[in-house]
């Protein structure tokens, strides 16, 4: 009888213990980033729509951010198991209403790739749109930098950038990437102007540093033709990263 009673109990607390470590390994899934070791990738998400409000991440339907992602704001890099799909972002306020996916993320996501989700246009007209890059290529020669421009401004038929006066990119149509390519290393006046005015300057952004060895994307957004918070914008994300960990 004192067998069957230390058996009882001896299963009982196997069952407890069981249970406490799947409870831990479910709330952990829901927590940003993962661990180092995996099949990771690193993801920086850019939001970039006027009207989508903050959002949030989801991978295999668990909250992944702690903070959450607003206008017109990179995220930074951070480390993403990627076999936990699909990818969703969902409004950060919904008011009690239930959550919708406003956009997931088509393209699979391969393993030890650094990546930039921008997410565009508008969701009052059901243009919200995807534009996902590959924020790794092959390194510039010595003393020299690598940029590329991706155009997420809404309604932009085309954009031109000027590097130091330097026409580095022309006619970039809106979604469009361009590939990345190589610069001297040193500081830059970077210019863009709607391809149709090239003398009308939209924005300027002043001593921009290309640094050695470094890759950079640079992007634009917001509207051509706003002066307030909606105004054409445009920013820099460095793509080397020293942290090689995923």
């Amino acid at each position: 009888m004192m067998n069957k009673n230390k058996s009882g109990v001896m299963l009982y607390l196997c069952i407890i213990i069981a249970g406490v470590l799947f409870v831990s390994s479910f709330i952990s899934c829901g927590k940003e980033g993962t661990n180092i070791g995996t099949a990771n990738a690193k993801l920086n998400i850019v939001n970039l729509s006027l009207d989508v409000q903050p959002f949030n991440l989801y991978t295999h339907f668990f909250k992944q951010n702690s903070n959450n992602y607003r206008y017109p704001n990179a995220s930074g890099y951070f480390l993403l198991n990627i076999a936990d799909t699909p990818f969703q972002i969902r409004p950060a306020i919904t008011n009690g209403v239930n959550q919708l996916n406003l956009l997931t993320l088509q393209t699979p996501l391969q393993q030890h790739v650094n990546y930039t989700w921008f997410v565009t246009g508008l969701r009052a007209d059901s243009s919200l749109a995807t534009v996902l890059t590959v924020d790794t290529g092959s390194l510039p020669a010595i003393g020299r930098g690598k940029i590329r421009f991706v155009n997420a401004s809404p309604g932009s038929v085309g954009l031109n950038m000027t590097a130091n006066d330097t026409l580095a990119f022309s006619k970039v149509a809106y979604k469009q990437v361009t590939d990345y390519i190589e610069v001297t290393a040193g500081s830059y006046d970077l210019n863009f102007t709607a391809t149709s005015a090239p003398s009308t300057v939209l924005k300027t952004l002043k001593n921009v540093p290309v640094l050695d060895g470094k890759l950079y994307t640079i992007y634009a957004y917001g509207l051509t033709n706003r002066t307030d918070t909606a105004a054409f914008g445009a920013n820099i994300i460095l793509n080397t990263l020293p942290d090689k960990n995923y």
